[in-house]
């Protein structure tokens, strides 16, 4: 240390006996440096990201009075917009720009030998810089067009030396600050540390769009407040920008599932399974190949983030397999938002995909005899090929539908098995090739140095760990696999031979050899620490098998009692250890929805536990609802809250005191559209129709102000927390009623036939440039508001009088008629 004091001295020192080369050789190596550790910075904040400066908007809109936008107000609401994002810290006061240049940099320092001790300090500091980013904007309004509020927003980058300015326009200022902060939020999204992270993680370096990201967000918000229908339309909105996202899919699938629709979310999960650069064909072959070649492997050590970005979907595809009892039976009743041709273009995936699950089960119960077939491939598929395109309705007998639902339902199982277990093989190659390395490396590193802020990036981490594929693979897959094959074989043709099963037997469960393979499956095996053990997904399928192995009928009540007991002892222990989402999201799924856990759900034991880990004021006195029931009792309150928010509507039209025939017409086109849909809606058949329910709740949002949906609660979510209210008017009754509505029974007209007549007699006044009558509309108003309040009052029961929906009828006759 003191010879590198001594010659940096002799730098400094003119007897020193260094030379000028030398002197400026050691000048340049210092500035060298300098100029490396400067850039080094400015990469590390422009990655990182560090505070962006978020500049006061500028006004150039000539809106006076009570509709001038308040500059301060979208301001802060820009930074809280950009703060949520968890993407980076908007600063709420201006700073100072860094200087651009290294040379410009160095020439505002005044460098003093005398005075190194001062000049040192200053110039290090100089050299970090503080900001990254400046976002700027300026208002911006325009007389014609639907949306004429809008913003220029600036985003200037400091470390690469250039801009990007982007216009957006909306109806209003709200929907044009959200609209900026998503173009901000994408601009940078593909240069920063988060956009690194699932689901940008294929956008870094190029250019994203802001709808794939507005898209995308909105999805996320809608689905965690339950609102499942419009999720779908944003998870497809963002899948038509990114299509070859396996995250997207992912979601969207698990969106379908909660949806009850099964069936969708195969086919979303099916059609996506190729998506880590390879062919349909090879992954199909890898499928089938032993665990024990583990050679094909080295594919995704070539590509391991493709590898983890699959995982989820994969996962997912598996349990949509797996709960073959509620997949086989809308596969076989051909339910789901568009039944017949899902069926018919997913035939042929699931042929190619899956046909060896059906090598012995074409000799054990054949069904073409017909057809010749010369070898086991062409005989399994030709098998499963028919018994997959076989329709409910094909045979009358009951006892011959339950036999073919069999047979789809065991095909289903066993190829949730071998996916399962391929997906096992695949995780423990990857963890022992250490895929996985880099980020337990830095979570140890967060672990031990816990002293400064940190805040997660958001977005999909590790979706499942390797004790959930374990217990899967040892316990859950066999038992569901031993379920299914006694199904097939208590509906298979006399004298025909049992199918093969696994090493579980569905009639004779035992909790001890239950527990040891569940135990097993926990267990802690090398290069894995015991703390990875106790994650919240393996303990949760742990309790789902205990919870499964109720369902066998040879189970006696005491058995059941002490399943019930380790399910909820391992449930009480996921609570323990949940963490994130897993803490508030999936209560509503555990407690109402999992189809593992319908036999627990009914337990005194599961009842307690829901009460400790999710209080609520009234214990549950019935049993959760299937998911016809579930969507038939949103299906009434999204018409009780469509009712609710029209009778307001109605109301504040009547108090206007302009009048536009134009905008009054396009009311009542959109009122009839609305009948319309309920009747859509309330339909028997178009029960698994989510596209009608997002039409409703559209032409309701168009036709209403955002404040009214807001104050009423629309729409609905779709998960209730409370149960549905006492004497409310029942299916049959709403469906009478409709009808009745539709065909003009006990009415004049229908009522979408009223709001018609209206609309052309209104653009019959328009076109002969007639003036109507502003007491005429307010009249009419008052009609509508009437008659959706009528409605409301019956559906939800209010007035506790027994004229049951008369009232609304005689509202509806009191509309004026043009």
């Amino acid at each position: 240390m003191a010879q590198v004091f001594g010659g940096l001295g002799r730098v400094f020192d003119q007897s020193g006996g260094l030379s000028l080369a030398q002197r400026l050789g050691f000048f340049a190596f210092v500035l060298l440096l300098l100029y490396f550790y400067w850039r080094a910075t400015r990469a590390w904040l422009a990655y990182k990201p560090g505070p962006v400066d978020v500049q006061q908007l500028t006004d150039s809109t000539p809106i006076l009075g009570k509709n001038a936008p308040s500059i301060e107000d979208l301001t802060a609401e820009l930074r809280r917009q950009l703060s949520e994002s968890s993407m980076y810290a908007p600063t709420t006061l201006p700073a100072e720009a860094p200087t651009t240049s290294f040379l410009e940099l160095l020439g505002d320092i005044e460098i003093d030998p005398k005075k190194l001790g001062a000049v040192l300090p200053r110039l290090l500091s100089r050299l970090r810089p503080k900001l990254a980013y400046r976002v700027g904007g300026v208002l911006r309004f325009r007389d014609e067009g639907p949306d004429q509020c809008g913003m220029t927003v600036t985003v200037m980058a400091f470390v690469f030396g250039g801009s990007r300015a982007m216009t957006v326009w909306g109806k209003d200022w709200d929907e044009v600050i959200h609209k900026a902060a998503c173009c901000v939020i994408s601009s940078l999204l593909p240069v920063t540390r988060a956009g690194r992270q699932p689901p940008w993680r294929q956008w870094w370096g190029r250019e994203l769009k802001p709808e794939l990201y507005e898209a995308y967000q909105k999805a996320n918000e809608l689905s965690r407040v339950g609102h499942y229908h419009e999720a779908v339309v944003r998870y497809y909105e963002a899948i038509r920008l990114d299509p070859a996202n396996p995250y997207l899919r992912a979601e969207l699938a698990e969106i379908q599932e909660k949806m009850g629709l099964h069936i969708d979310a195969l086919d979303t999960c099916q059609r996506a399974l190729a998506l880590d650069e390879q062919t349909a064909h090879g992954y199909n072959k890898r499928l089938w190949q032993s665990g024990r070649k583990l050679n094909w492997c080295r594919r995704y050590f070539r590509h391991s983030r493709r590898y983890r970005d699959m995982l989820g979907l994969r996962y997912r595809n598996t349990i949509i397999l797996g709960i073959s009892e509620m997949t086989a039976e809308q596969w076989y009743e051909r339910r789901g938002t568009n039944s017949q041709g899902t069926h018919e273009k997913l035939i042929p995936v699931l042929v190619d995909r899956y046909w060896p699950v059906a090598v012995d089960l074409a000799d054990i119960d054949p069904l073409d005899k017909n057809q010749a077939c010369f070898d086991d491939e062409e005989k399994a598929r030709n098998w499963l090929e028919v018994a997959l395109k076989l329709p409910s309705d094909s045979e009358d007998c009951d006892a011959a539908k339950e036999k073919n639902l069999s047979r789809v339902r065991l095909a289903f199982q066993r190829a949730a098995t071998q996916e399962t277990n391929c997906l096992a093989i695949d995780d423990l190659c990857a963890r022992l090739a250490g895929l996985y390395a880099p980020d337990r490396v830095w979570s140890w590193i967060r672990f031990f140095w816990p002293f400064s802020y940190f805040q997660r990036v958001p977005g999909p981490l590790q979706p499942v760990t390797r004790g959930a594929f374990q217990v899967n693979r040892k316990t859950w897959a066999p038992l569901r696999l031993a379920w299914a094959s006694e199904n097939f074989d208590n509906n298979r043709s006399p004298g025909s031979l049992y199918v093969r099963t696994g090493p579980l037997v569905w009639d004779r469960i035992q909790i001890k050899e239950l527990s040891k393979q569940i135990h097993a499956a926990r267990r802690r095996i090398p290069l894995c620490p015991l703390w990875r053990r106790r994650d919240w997904l393996t303990l949760y399928n742990s309790a789902c098998v205990y919870a499964l192995a109720m369902k066998t009928e040879a189970a006696t009540e005491h058995l059941r009692n002490e399943l019930a007991r380790h399910a909820v002892k391992m449930l009480e222990k996921a609570v323990l250890v949940a963490k994130g989402r897993f803490a508030s999201v999936e209560q509503a799924w555990l407690v109402n929805e999992d189809p593992d856990l319908k036999s627990l759900q009914a337990n005194k034991l599961f009842q307690g536990f829901v009460q400790t880990a999710y209080p609520s004021p009234e214990v549950p006195d019935k049993s959760a609802p299937s998911s016809a029931e579930q969507m038939r009792d949103y299906d009434y309150r999204l018409l009780e809250e469509t009712a609710k928010v029209m009778q307001e509507v109605w109301l504040r039209r009547s108090k206007e005191a302009g009048l536009d025939i134009h905008e009054a017409t396009e009311w009542l086109r959109i009122e009839r559209g609305i009948w319309e849909r309920i009747h859509e809606v309330a339909a028997a058949d178009r029960i698994f129709s989510w596209r009608d329910r997002v039409e409703l709740i559209r032409s309701v949002q168009v036709n209403s102000n955002p404040t009214v949906c807001a104050t009423a609660g629309f729409p609905p979510s779709v998960l209730a927390d409370d149960g549905a209210p006492d004497g409310r008017p029942s299916s049959e009754e709403i469906d009478k009623l409709l009808e009745r509505l539709k065909k003009g029974t006990e009415l004049d007209w229908a009522p979408d036939m009223i709001s018609l007549l209206w609309q052309q007699a209104l653009s019959q006044a328009s076109a002969d440039r007639q003036a109507f009558d502003a007491t005429t509309f307010r009249e009419l108003s008052f009609g509508y508001a009437a008659a959706w309040q009528r409605l409301h009052d019956w559906l939800a029961r209010e007035p506790k009088d027994q004229d049951g929906e008369q009232p609304f009828l005689k509202a509806m006759r009191n509309i004026p008629k043009p």
